[in-house]
């Protein structure tokens, strides 16, 4: 019920809102007892029901296509299948011309619905004079012929006394029927849907009255209809969402999913006890007399409810194969939505803010002394060009040579400024007292809808529950430019999309998708008191313990995902199960699993360059046994390390020292790891991979740190010539 009323009360702030306000809103909120709807023609009248002129719908550039404007429904109009249902204003030819029948082939006449509908609402005390203009017009039986005149329908060749059912629509170039579908093989204009534009006659009535012509733009006309629509449900009842007696919901609408347009989130109005199961005693005579037995919501409330529901996924949701996850402010403010990376638009490229700092002997312990020049290559996801390093060194050491950089220390802070940053936008945006709420939908069937998750917050508890999901579960990942197409290195956390797909695989099912939400979702917006499913961190460490199963830009997007996952399961465990790794790599760190991780990142950069100068393009020895070396690291890196000799050899010739440089920091890494530990051949932890992967990304940075340093100081030295 409190998701009711949260959406109940945000439709109420939305609607309040400044005009102003509203108009720079790409998606309007959607009055009540209405729904959106393709209309390909409009028609225009004057107040006393004559026809001034017909029209069809176009795009910006002249271009026949329907446009979706706002029209009155019911809540059987607006769930019609099959069954013919008329709308009450607004609606296809086959209902509102009276003349249709006469000009069509159908077997059925369906104006007399139609016509039912709309005098039943202007002989009410809210009629509206616009409807009633509508009314009188199309009483007159005319409307067919009226569209025929203005060349708005196709009338057949052989007999003019009938409309065309042509079944191509390149006969009849910029006509309705580039706008229309096909039914049984032919288009069929009498399901074109018909808008209404009223003028007044009368220039008075016009400047002050009489509103704006199109009925799909005429605030009077909503509210004439939702408060005609409303007395329709003539059981009265205590409304548990407002407190007061109202007339209660018989029916609740549907087309909240894009993708599931005929699911309803309440439809149960079953009274044979299969809905109920004898927890409820309700007839028809008692439900007219006193209501529902169970909780009972105005036909308003509801209404109201579930258009501001679909207002909020249409603007800020997410919706996914009948899945949608959407965070709200009850003031309507944008809110960062848990699913979707909230940094994708200011992305921190970690290449560009990577700067030198001062060197000291523990900073310096791992990192490279002799760095002299570095390649110029594009980074392409589809290509293994990360570890194919041109790098040339066949000077001794040189003094000048450029100060490695401390990662630790830049990036870190870097990282948790542009964070802090960004949360703090969210944090000005939102009032300390809005409510949040987080609801997730799930459309298992066509017909019915269910609230999976729901979560209420504070907009601060929030924000720091989403800055610890960024904070704790953040990794190196790549990400693509727009501006340039390039593929750049940034940190982040992973998003559940990106998950499902590394834990399950890019052709997972459906199902798979929803459940990795369910299972993430909670531990992004509910902060650290929630802890990460390990299942879902195995899933992904094995997935990139496997470079040969994937595609190689598959398999940079698992590794990141994986050291991200297993970074922030670590993190929130318990005091005293609880480890802090670092992005950075950590050269003070001894732990096994760790070292022979940083172990196989400089093989695998060692025979990478190698295979470069040969001009080879294949998988190195590091990674067709990574998985064999998860399992049985002692025994495995004998086996690469030999491997390794043939190409060291061949780069004494040409880098001699870029090879001298790998080789210490091989001794630096052997020298670290206790003699016990080394010779142990039990199966590493997904430890491994954060060793690997931060080794990898420092060997890449402190080159692109050092190829900088060069042309920086290239540059230098030309405009001191110049000068």
């Amino acid at each position: 019920m409190s998701w009711l009323q949260r959406l109940y009360q945000t439709y109420q702030h939305a609607s309040q809102r400044d005009e102003d306000v509203q108009a720079q809103d790409t998606h309007a909120l959607m009055p009540y007892y209405h729904v959106n709807q393709n209309v390909q023609i409009i028609v225009t009248i004057n107040d006393k029901g004559d026809f001034v002129s017909a029209e069809l719908c176009r795009d910006d550039n002249g271009k026949v296509k329907s446009r979706q404007l706002v029209i009155p429904a019911t809540n059987a109009s607006a769930n019609r299948t099959s069954k013919p249902v008329a709308h009450p204003l607004s609606d296809k030819l086959q209902y509102v011309g009276k003349d249709f029948f006469e000009y069509s082939t159908n077997k059925k006449d369906l104006y007399p619905l139609y016509e039912d509908e709309l005098s039943t609402w202007c002989d009410s005390p809210y009629a509206h004079p616009k409807a009633q203009a509508v009314l009188n017009y199309v009483n007159k039986g005319t409307l067919v012929k009226d569209l025929i005149d203005a060349d708005v329908l196709i009338v057949d060749p052989g007999d003019t006394s009938k409309l065309a059912y042509p079944e191509q629509a390149s006969d009849y170039p910029d006509s309705i029927l580039s706008s229309l579908n096909k039914n049984k093989g032919v288009f069929d204009q009498g399901s074109a849907f018909i808008a209404w534009r009223v003028t007044p006659t009368g220039l008075g009535d016009q400047q002050d009255n009489w509103g704006k012509n199109e009925t799909w733009r005429d605030e009077s006309l909503f509210e004439a209809w939702q408060q005609f629509y409303a007395t329709l449900d003539s059981v009265d009842g205590f409304c548990y969402v407002t407190g007061k007696d109202s007339p209660l919901a018989s029916k609740h609408p549907n087309r909240i999913l894009r993708s599931a347009t005929n699911a309803k989130l309440i439809s149960a109005n079953d009274l044979s006890s299969f809905t109920f199961l004898g927890r409820f005693t309700d007839n028809d005579k008692s439900i007219k007399a006193h209501g529902l037995q169970g909780a009972n919501i105005s036909a308003v409330v509801t209404e109201k409810a579930h258009s501001a529901l679909s207002w909020l996924l249409t603007r800020q949701g997410k919706e996914d194969a009948g899945q949608a996850v959407v965070a709200w402010a009850i003031s309507g403010k944008t809110t960062p939505q848990p699913v979707q990376d909230i940094t994708e638009d200011d992305p921190l490229d970690i290449e560009k803010v990577a700067q030198p700092v001062q060197s000291s002997e523990e900073n310096n312990i791992n990192s490279f002394q002799r760095i002299e020049e570095d390649d110029d290559f594009d980074d392409d996801e589809e290509d293994d060009l990360i570890s194919q390093r041109d790098i040339s060194d066949n000077q001794p050491v040189i003094n000048d040579a450029p100060q490695p950089i401390e990662h630790s220390n830049n990036l870190g802070y870097t990282f948790a400024s542009h964070l802090n940053n960004t949360m703090q936008g969210y944090r000005q945006r939102l009032d300390k007292h809005d409510q949040i709420s987080i609801i997730t939908l799930d459309s298992a069937t066509p017909g019915r809808m269910a609230v999976t998750y729901y979560h209420e917050t504070m907009p601060d508890d929030y924000i720091d529950a989403l800055e610890a999901w960024y904070s704790q579960f953040v990794w190196y990942t790549t990400y693509k430019d727009t501006k340039t197409s390039e593929r750049k290195l940034t940190i982040k956390a992973p998003v559940p999309r990106q998950i499902s797909q590394v834990a399950y695989g890019a052709r997972l099912s459906d199902a798979l998708k929803k459940q990795v939400v369910s299972q993430v979702l909670p531990c992004i917006v509910e902060g650290e008191a929630r802890p990460f499913p390990w299942q879902l961190v195995d899933l992904c460490i094995k997935r990139a313990s496997n470079p040969l199963a994937l595609e190689h830009w598959e398999w940079e997007q698992a590794l990141g995902v994986a050291c991200a996952l297993y970074r922030g399961y670590h993190l929130r465990q318990s005091d005293d199960k609880k480890r802090s790794y670092t992005v950075a790599l950590q050269t003070d760190y001894n732990s096994r699993d760790y070292l022979y991780g940083r172990l196989l990142a400089v093989a695998e950069d060692i025979e990478s360059l190698a295979l470069y100068i040969a001009g080879e393009k294949r998988s190195t020895t590091a990674q067709r046994y990574m998985q064999q070396f998860a399992n049985r690291p002692f025994t495995t890196w004998r086996n690469i390390e030999l491997a390794l000799k043939p190409y060291e050899n061949r780069l004494k010739s040409n880098r001699a020292g870029y090879l001298t440089n790998m080789q210490d920091l091989l001794d630096q890494i052997m020298s670290r790891f206790d003699i016990e530990d080394f010779n142990n051949d039990s199966a590493l932890s997904g430890e491994f991979l954060l060793g690997y992967h931060s080794q990898k990304m420092q060997i890449k940075l402190d080159k692109q740190q050092a190829k900088q340093a060069r042309e920086d100081k290239k540059n230098s030295e030309d405009t001191n010539e110049t000068a």
